[in-house]
């Protein structure tokens, strides 16, 4: 561990030998953002090391809203400040079609967001499963 870690690690309480963002480990929770959750995943890395993952969980309405206008997305990216940095540009976009034929618009959505050096995000989308209630 180079010098500038092990002051990072003392300051912020972990122990010498361990990275400082050691003390993300096991207490990453979903933070609640307005009508959305967000799981910081990036964090467990630290905010220098690149891609930064985040994954999101928004309401169909989100979604569409998100997919139709991604300037939105960044916006509430930025305002939230999901990521360590700022977000520039959103895409490009890829979304896996809802498949269940009994409800064709899901009730939610999981957006995986990864960050790059260059302030740009790719999107994943994926219809959020839903729990099964067994057949009477």
């Amino acid at each position: 561990m180079d010098h500038d870690s092990r002051s990072v690690a003392i300051l912020s309480g972990a122990r010498a030998e361990e990275p400082a963002h050691s003390q993300y480990r096991g207490s990453l929770k979903w933070e609640k953002l307005e009508n959305a959750q967000v799981l910081k995943l990036w964090q467990l890395a630290g905010k220098d090391v690149y891609p930064q993952v985040a994954i999101l969980r928004v309401s169909n309405q989100d979604y569409i809203k998100f997919l139709q206008a991604p300037k939105d997305l960044v916006a509430f990216v930025n305002q939230h400040d999901v990521f360590s940095k700022k977000v520039i540009v959103a895409g490009p976009w890829v979304s896996l079609s809802s498949v269940d034929e009994k409800k064709p618009d899901p009730d939610s959505w999981v957006l995986t967001l990864l960050h790059g050096k260059l302030s740009t995000i790719i999107v994943s989308a994926l219809p959020e499963l839903q729990e099964e209630k067994p057949s009477p």
